[in-house]
């Protein structure tokens, strides 16, 4: 995660415990985006915050740019690839830009 913040060269970046958290902190207008390549998330832990973000104007998705599935049929509820969020779609295309360089 290092590098990819290296790589975006961000303004600032803010330790916010807790992913919950990170999104509020978006929404409060603290922040701009979240990253988290890191897979692991359950769907549980990204849901509601997804919910409000969007009703915000903000987008989620993993770290290949692709929409978050909710699927209640799946044995598993890990998102195997990341995260990345955004208080909007300019924000997105700019953060993902930078990101995609780190994935390859």
């Amino acid at each position: 995660m290092d590098s990819v913040i290296d790589s975006i060269q961000p303004e600032s970046v803010e330790r916010v415990a807790g992913s919950g958290n990170k999104f509020v902190h978006m929404i409060e207008g603290l922040s701009d985006f979240y990253i988290n390549l890191v897979p692991g998330f359950k769907h549980w832990d990204m849901c509601g915050s997804e919910a409000i973000l969007n009703a915000r104007y903000g987008i989620v998705t993993d770290a290949y740019k692709k929409p978050l599935i909710y699927d209640e049929e799946k044995t598993h509820h890990t998102m195997p690839n990341g995260i990345v969020a955004a208080k909007n779609k300019r924000i997105l295309d700019v953060a993902y830009e930078r990101v995609a360089s780190k994935l390859g």
